[in-house]
């Protein structure tokens, strides 16, 4: 009976200590009388530290789902009716693209690998469902069946589960398990970006302009380049309207412009038989930009007639001279390089320096106040002249009656077809009171072979035209010289 008892005891103390929580116990005296006899802390935890297969599965494991709040009613119970804690997962077969993710409480457990935490856009990654463990069903001589072992059997060939997800990882190419057991483990680490389609465009930096000139800070494809040539008058213009522009600083042209007309009618009324006439004026001019925005200009015309009409006259006229010089300025107001708008304003006046008995002149002073509007557009300069004139009150065999203020507008186009040639068309209108109407549309020219020489032509076309000296084209030449 003694020896008897010897023995289930001896058999008792064996299975106690082989139990985990008795090694655990003689393990930690162990690491004591170490770190008494020297060793270090490093060198204990690496000599007791145990291998854990992170894959095996604990008996009787709870239902665990990743970054939920709440844990599902149900938990495994098929490991503690006979399961084995060493029995693995069977790998998760791919599911369908409309498949439903599975519902809570199934009994899935999930796994991660030491040190590694789940993607935080994916949903929760959860492994499959492990198989059910065999029920024991013992027999009369206390054997598991034959359906048990053959599970254990299956269950011990893999090593490793399948780690899965709904989206993630997209479409990834299965590799074969190296340490064999005929699973597959869908690796994580190479993504697949879907293909960049469009690059962010990089800024640009603007810079500001390095002079006040408007054609520097004109945006690209609204510069225009082109010659500042100037009208009869001698102002910045075309062959009769002003612009708005002046030229650089210090610069003088010099030039003039011929028009000549042949008398067709007076006052609206057709010459009668063996009457006749033509015009011949060549108004020298001179221009000198004292700034950037202020010009003076100086004109002095020459004259030619030849009056055979006895609507006006009793006999005959034929006269040549200086006729009454003119001076004027104008003066740029802005320039606003955004809208590519300028502006300008100028004064005029009229002396009486040519011959009132000859009919060179008039013999008065005259005033006059203008305006002058210009702005791009794309390839098209458009400028716009708003004028007034006040003239004197002359008494002479020419204008006994005397003479009545001018009002007259200009609307003017130029096509800077590129440097040397550029394509002008414009509207000039005039109404001198009892002296008549005029409307003249003037298609023209602007040739520039150096850059010292401008020769511009054009040719007049009345539209209407009841004035003392009617006719019904005129032809217009001019050339200007530029210093400096």
């Amino acid at each position: 009976m003694n020896r008897k008892l010897f023995f289930l005891g001896l058999a008792a103390c064996s299975v106690i200590l082989t139990t985990g929580w008795t090694q655990d116990y003689i393990q930690s005296g162990t690491q004591a009388q170490l770190r008494s006899s020297g060793f270090s802390n490093a060198f204990i935890n690496t000599a007791t530290q145990r291998s854990v297969d992170p894959y095996r599965v604990i008996s009787d494991p709870p239902s665990v789902y990743a970054q939920q709040d709440e844990l599902p009613a149900g938990q495994a119970s098929g490991a503690a009716e006979g399961g084995n804690s060493d029995s693995t997962l069977p790998p998760i077969p791919r599911p369908p693209e409309d498949a439903q993710p599975a519902p809570a409480g199934g009994g899935e457990v999930v796994l991660t690998t030491p040190g590694a935490q789940p993607p935080a856009e994916s949903p929760s990654v959860v492994v499959a469902p492990p198989a059910p463990a065999s029920e024991t069903k013992k027999n009369g001589k206390g054997k598991k069946s034959s359906s048990s072992k053959k599970s254990k059997k299956k269950s011990r060939k893999s090593s490793a589960p399948v780690v899965s997800s709904q989206d993630y990882p997209p479409n990834l190419p299965s590799f074969p398990q190296p340490y064999g057991g005929g699973q597959e483990i869908y690796s994580q680490d190479p993504l697949q970006l879907p293909p960049v389609a469009n690059l962010p465009e990089p800024s640009r930096t603007t810079l500001p302009p390095i002079t006040r000139d408007a054609m520097m800070t004109a945006p690209l494809g609204e510069a225009i380049s082109r010659v500042l040539a100037c009208n009869a008058m001698g102002l910045t213009g075309l062959l009769v309207t002003t612009s708005a522009d002046v030229s650089r600083e210090g610069s003088f042209k010099t030039g003039f412009h011929s028009s000549w007309f042949a008398l067709d009618r007076v006052y609206d009324r057709v010459l009668a038989s063996g009457e006749s006439g033509d015009v011949l004026e060549i108004p020298l001019f001179f221009n000198y930009a004292v700034t950037n925005d202020l010009e003076f200009a100086f004109s002095l015309p020459i004259m030619n007639y030849t009056i055979k009409s006895r609507i006006l006259w009793s006999k005959d006229f034929r006269e040549s001279g200086t006729g009454d010089a003119k001076f004027s300025f104008k003066y740029r107001v802005f320039d606003n390089p955004q809208y590519q708008m300028r502006g300008a304003f100028g004064l005029g006046f009229k002396f009486p320096t040519g011959s009132d008995q000859k009919g060179l002149g008039t013999g008065k002073t005259d005033f006059e106040i203008y305006t002058a509007f210009s702005k791009n557009f794309e390839q098209l300069i458009a400028h716009l002249n708003l004028g007034y004139i006040m003239t004197g009150d002359p008494n002479t065999q020419f204008y006994p009656d005397g003479l009545a203020d001018i009002f007259y507008y200009n609307i003017g186009l130029e096509y800077p077809h590129n440097h040397n040639v550029t394509v002008m068309t414009e509207i000039n209108g005039q109404d001198w009171g009892s002296e008549g109407l005029r409307i003249d549309v003037t298609p023209g020219l602007r040739y520039t072979p150096t850059e010292n020489f401008a020769f511009e032509i054009g040719v007049p076309i009345a539209v209407t035209n009841d004035q003392r000296y009617g006719y019904n084209y005129r032809v217009v030449f001019g050339i200007t010289s530029f210093f400096k």
